[in-house]
């Protein structure tokens, strides 16, 4: 979901640089008992997390010990992704089962003639004792790694609203979407007509008009049932425009999004120097105009690592830390970190600790 490349990267600095920003207000930042501290749980964690292809106990118990590591990081919510390629974590009679999820899944095998339990119930299930929200992460279009939705048919919004109304069936907290809307590839396709894929020569503003009108009524959707509706899109601004992902509209127009989690996966040492992680921070609270909340979507997974025209991470394992601390003086409202099995992974843990130290845990 989440890697960009350096010539994507660089157009924020020069989008940056053309962008006038202002300074957000300066707010309280969020309390320990208020601030979201999430992590995502990405289809290829499934198998490190020990939840492929079990049993419903032995499932449960895989959910909790990875709870109780997440508990020890002060995670208190979890995107977890339910929906990645037109498929279902959930026992679904529309859509095929997961098969990072179960190896006898494949796609033309509905999820309710695979799973032989409920794999999200039992998964919020065990949340619940945790006293942990849940939030389901969907792909919206994505079909496969060529394939995509064609944003702009009806169908395709119906088939997208279809996936969140059997979701809406569940004790969950949250609807939540990712980064993938208009493709740079193409390859967009019909819900009926997957083998005539084609591509799509139309404007930015467009593209932005035929997302906006899922986004309207997935909000609407989640907010009947009392669920909020939030969007993780790239950390770039110019990207996230030119793909469809309408994030001036999202922060300063209402109902669209209760929050908005930016990617932003860049340290303040990025290329030679440069205060990359502020530079979009401070642009993306520039653009909050409404009520809507800004969380921040951390690099977890880069933490010790050594990393592209970004040397910040290699240098210092106090990235995180920071981060978190310039998000709060910012006033934004928490964060979440990609992804879940690196909270696990060795390279990690000096960044980890020393965010831990700070949030005092």
């Amino acid at each position: 979901m989440k890697k960009q490349f350096f010539a994507v990267i660089l157009a924020c600095i020069l989008a940056f640089s053309a962008v006038a920003v202002t300074p957000f207000p300066q707010v309280k930042a969020a309390g320990t008992s208020s601030e979201l501290r999430g992590i995502w749980i990405s289809i290829f964690d499934f198998a490190s997390l020990g939840i492929k292809d079990k049993k419903k106990a032995a499932f449960k118990s895989a959910v909790d010990d990875y709870l109780d590591i997440a508990e020890d990081y002060g995670i208190n919510a979890v995107f977890l992704q339910v929906r990645a390629y037109d498929d279902a974590f959930w026992p679904s009679k529309t859509f095929p089962a997961m098969t990072y999820l179960n190896s006898k899944a494949n796609a033309t095998k509905k999820a309710s003639k695979v799973y032989t339990f409920d794999p999200l119930d039992a998964f919020i299930d065990v949340a619940e004792d945790h006293d942990m929200e849940v939030h389901a992460w969907l792909n919206p279009y994505r079909i496969n790694t060529t394939q995509y939705l064609d944003p702009a048919l009806t169908a395709s919004q119906t088939r997208v609203k279809k996936a969140v109304k059997e979701l809406l069936d569940y004790d969950l907290d949250g609807i939540h979407f990712d980064d993938y809307f208009y493709h740079a590839t193409g390859g967009y396709v019909s819900p009926s007509k997957r083998t005539k894929a084609y591509q799509v020569n139309i404007t930015p503003a467009k593209k932005r008009s035929h997302v906006n009108k899922l986004i309207r009524a997935v909000y609407k959707l989640a907010h009947n049932e009392d669920m909020v509706f939030g969007i993780s899109p790239q950390g770039n601004y110019t990207n996230d425009m030119n793909s469809g992902a309408d994030v001036k509209t999202w922060l300063s127009s209402s109902g669209y999004v209760d929050y908005l989690a930016p990617q932003l996966y860049w340290t303040n040492n990025y290329g030679s120097g440069q205060t990359m992680y502020s530079n979009c921070l401070n642009q993306f609270l520039s653009l909050r105009k409404n009520s809507a909340k800004l969380y921040v979507g951390l690099a977890l997974y880069k933490g010790g690592t050594n990393v592209a025209g970004d040397p910040g991470w290699s240098t210092s394992s106090y990235n995180l830390r920071d981060q978190v601390k310039l998000m709060r003086d910012a006033g934004g409202s928490g964060f979440i970190l990609f992804s879940a099995r690196f909270l696990k992974e060795s390279a990690a843990k000096a960044e980890r600790n020393h965010l831990c130290d700070y949030l005092g845990l």
